[in-house]
């Protein structure tokens, strides 16, 4: 069964050249990826609550990026966005101001910040994510 979801995330691997590799941990759950597309990088930081994240899964990592971009976008303020991460903002308030030059780059070279499967499908781990997290994809 074909997923319209999955084959958008392809869509931008084939429109781009996107390169993504974990860095700096936080947490097991939390960390920081060199995200970098059509040879731009940036840093961006991914809450990977169920540990998708795999070298092998490129889809499932392009999955997580646009994901934390979308709650970036979607929270009120940095107040907000942290207590999502559960961190404290302090800590984060340099990157969370870098941010936001960074979404609006990415957005200008995707034409939009679409994680293309939605936090109910990630969070209840339908069949969508199932198939993605099975999906082998050759970059």
């Amino acid at each position: 069964m074909g997923y319209p979801e999955i084959e958008k995330l392809k869509g931008y691997y084939n429109q781009h050249k996107i390169f993504i590799r974990k860095s700096e941990v936080i947490r097991a759950d939390l960390f920081y990826v060199d995200f970098t597309i059509d040879g731009q990088s940036f840093k961006i930081l991914v809450d990977d609550e169920y540990g998708d994240f795999s070298d092998g899964k490129p889809l499932m990592n392009l999955f997580l990026v646009l994901f934390s971009l979308e709650l970036y976008d979607e929270t009120e303020d940095l107040l907000e966005w942290s207590k999502e991460l559960y961190v404290k903002p302090v800590n984060y308030l340099d990157y969370y101001r870098e941010l936001d030059n960074n979404y609006r780059k990415i957005q200008s070279k995707l034409g939009e910040i679409d994680a293309c499967i939605s936090s109910y499908d990630y969070e209840l781990r339908t069949s969508v994510i199932q198939e993605l997290m099975n999906y082998k994809y050759n970059t």
